[in-house]
């Protein structure tokens, strides 16, 4: 209608921005192209998406399809979108005649027969507008009866899926209980067991000491009656006596000595946060710091898909999170830091557009609001997060809304604001972060291709360097970040490398190449972590790894699900299967903590 000279009204395009920006990479379409479940992406970021698979799964309403052989440009261009991207806005005023009367301007367009009426002829054509709205209420009152049946049916349906529900909880606790139970049996087994090689070999020492005794006994009796006697005796007698009293004595000690190697001080140390792992029986010596434990883990595996929180394993390995947006429930989860305390870990939920505080096992504390927007207490994307040098702050990358924003550790309450649309330091798509000791920030300003170092307690930028390319100090969407000592390590995505650089900004070596090999090769590397002997663990997000390099660069192990307990590849470290590994974080006691973007939305710990 815009390009038709006869008709024209004012349009008003504030919101059209909203709906023109792609959910993946918060930008404005760029080529948009629609998939077969009908959600509509950039076509740079549908490449990203099906990177390295056959399929894609739509990161809206999580349904699987398959990418045509030749790419993600057969599926059809998006063409209103793209018309809508093209459209400018016009005041335009009517001059066309009404198509009733023919007699006065048209004023707008019937809803009902779609004419150009004027004023007047718009009210007669209220009639037979008034007689098809009581044609369509007959319709909704007749469709009552039948919308009261398919709400009973929808109640009944919901309470006899929880009754079934209520059934597997009854089921699954029963089960739970009994193995407890046989456990409970075994340990106290394995108690009596302990309880009676202790007593017997007590015996046996009582009665070695009861021949002991009388032989002593013996002897103290004649050495008493010579001396009581006033005997002559040679005073190399008394010296003999002496010796042989003496040697008596060593052998009592011995003896004392012996029992006590031989008793173990028996201790029950419970589980407590384990609910598949009653606990375990410990056995030390009380002049000896080894110990001895006796333990029975579970043998049924806690692996069920309504399970919110999968259980540690005997192997160490702990899965925490599902999809979904409520506590211990994840959209894509992306970045996560531990506290300076060791106590607690925070995970960026990124597309719920959240933080989740957890216990560093696992258990959910508090999160915030979880609103998308621009506001105070809103989040758009974010990507990663830290924790200042105080322990008292925590900082998030708020990648949608170009800034970081500040939360107090203690209540989850937003604080202030660093960059945003009106500050001079311009962040674009901020992704990774990390905090050092002097309280700098460190910030992969993804979309400048930069690395950007702001001071935490006033926002003030200190220093900045990169750009986009391949040679060294450049990049091309830097991801993730993180810094240790005078290190600073950034994951180069599309460069498929790592660099590596002092806090200042000085190169110091790169490491890492487009592959899949076992070499060092990455498919787009993403977070990373530096351990407290200076190794470098990286998340290889397509390849579904990690890889563990020494602190000059070198390959030194992988984990991945091609590892095998049976394999003698000097790199296998442990068998994990990975889906889409972004997010990674290495605490002070080396337990490793990865974030999964692919189909899991969960977090490993091992």
């Amino acid at each position: 209608m815009a390009s038709n000279p006869e008709f024209r009204r004012v349009v008003n395009y504030t919101d059209l921005e909203a709906l023109l920006e792609c959910p993946l990479c918060l930008d404005r379409f760029d080529q948009p192209r629609l998939i077969p479940c009908g959600h509509t992406y950039c076509t740079k970021c549908l490449n990203e998406l099906c990177a390295g698979s056959d399929t894609i799964i739509c990161p809206q309403c999580r349904q699987n399809h398959d990418v045509p052989t030749a790419g993600v440009t057969l599926f059809p261009r998006n063409l209103s979108y793209q018309q809508l991207l093209d459209i400018r806005t016009e005041q335009l005023v009517s001059t066309r005649q009404c198509q009733v009367c023919d007699k006065k301007h048209a004023f707008s367009d019937c809803l009902h027969c779609h004419k150009a009426v004027c004023l007047d002829c718009k009210k007669l054509h209220r009639q037979e507008l008034a007689t098809v709205t009581a044609a369509l209420l007959t319709d909704l009152e007749n469709s009552s009866d039948l919308c009261k049946d398919a709400l009973n049916m929808e109640v009944t349906t919901f309470l006899t899926q929880c009754d079934t529900v209520k059934k597997q909880i009854s089921t699954y606790a029963k089960e739970l209980i009994d193995l407890i139970k046989q456990q409970e049996k075994e340990l106290k087994n394995d108690l009596n067991k302990i309880i009676a090689q202790q007593v017997e070999a007590s015996k046996q020492v009582l009665t070695q000491f009861e021949k002991n005794k009388e032989e002593i006994d013996h002897f103290v009796r004649l050495s008493k009656q010579k001396i009581e006697r006033n005997e002559s005796i040679l005073d190399e007698k008394y010296i003999e006596i002496q010796n042989t009293a003496t040697k008596h004595l060593t052998t009592l000690q011995n003896v004392v000595t012996g029992l006590k190697n031989k008793r173990k001080d028996i201790s029950f140390i419970p589980m407590r946060r384990r609910q598949d792992y009653l606990g375990e029986l410990s056995l030390k010596s009380p002049v000896s710091s080894l110990d001895q434990h006796i333990s029975l883990p579970m043998s049924m595996s806690i692996d069920d898909n309504n399970n919110r929180q999968q259980l540690v394993p005997a192997s160490g390995l702990h899965q925490v999170g599902q999809w979904g947006n409520g506590p211990l429930e994840f959209w894509c989860p992306s970045g996560l830091a531990i506290t300076r305390n060791n106590e607690h870990l925070i995970v960026v939920d990124s597309w719920n557009h959240r933080l989740q505080m957890l216990t560093i096992d696992g258990r959910h504390i508090r999160s915030t609001s979880g609103r998308k927007g621009r506001g105070f207490e809103e989040l758009n994307n974010p990507r990663d997060v830290c924790i200042n040098k105080s322990n008292q702050w925590i900082i998030v990358s708020d990648s949608g809304n170009h800034r970081l924003v500040v939360y107090d550790i203690n209540n989850f309450q937003g604080q202030r604001l660093i960059g945003g649309h009106d500050s001079q330091i311009n962040l674009h798509f901020p992704f990774g972060i990390c905090c050092d000791d002097d309280d700098l920030l460190y910030i992969c300003d993804r979309g400048n291709n930069r690395i950007v170092v702001i001071r935490f307690t006033d926002g003030i930028l200190i220093r900045q360097w990169g750009r986009k390319g391949t040679q060294q100090g450049e990049f091309d969407a830097p991801d993730f970040i993180c810094c240790r000592q005078n290190i600073l390590a950034v994951s180069d995505f599309n460069n498929h490398r790592i660099q590596v650089f002092t806090l200042n900004g000085q190169f110091l070596f790169t490491f890492g190449k487009l592959g899949s090999g076992n070499t060092g090769e990455f498919r787009y590397p993403r977070g990373i972590a530096i351990d407290d002997e200076g190794f470098f663990m990286v998340a290889d997000w397509v390849n579904n790894r990690l890889q563990l390099f020494t602190p000059t660069g070198e390959l030194s192990a992988i984990v991945s699900d091609k590892n095998s307990e049976s394999s003698n590849d000097d790199l296998a470290l442990l068998k994990v299967e990975f889906d889409r590994p972004i997010g990674l974080t290495v605490s002070s006691q080396g337990v490793v903590f990865v974030t999964e973007w692919g189909r899991s939305h969960r977090i490993i710990i091992y």
